[in-house]
């Protein structure tokens, strides 16, 4: 059962614009969000992240907007590059006592370069 679902699965953007990569939870009791960027043969590295009682972080090119009432968040990548190439993981995790609660991710935004293959949705900054 899945509780993040990204789309569209794919995207191409012109370098120098907007990337908007989004994201939808079905818990409620989900209260931080968080972004990731993968490179092939990378470890993820982390982007972003928002509290659920916020509408919006910025930190410089990444800007994370949440609406808590549709459950959705969308990573907006302004001044697309080249090297913004990769998959972007958004993962949802309620933030309690350890041992009481689960962090659900899922692997379902990518972006890649045009001449990799690969079986996971895709996102492509050009």
């Amino acid at each position: 059962q899945q509780k993040v679902k990204q789309n569209p699965p794919s995207l191409s953007v012109t370098e120098g614009g907007i990337s908007i990569l989004n994201c939808d939870y079905d818990d409620i009791m989900f209260n931080y969000f968080q972004w990731y960027r993968n490179y092939p043969s990378k470890s993820p590295t982390f982007l972003i992240s928002i509290g659920s009682v916020l509408e919006k972080n910025e930190d410089g090119r990444f800007t994370v907007f949440h609406n808590r009432s549709a459950k959705h968040l969308s990573l907006h990548i302004s001044a697309s590059q080249p090297g913004d190439s990769a998959l972007y993981l958004c993962a949802a995790s309620t933030r309690c006592s350890p041992g009481t609660c689960s962090l659900y991710s899922n692997m379902l935004w990518g972006l890649r370069p045009r001449d990799i293959h690969t079986c996971s949705p895709l996102h492509t900054a050009v």
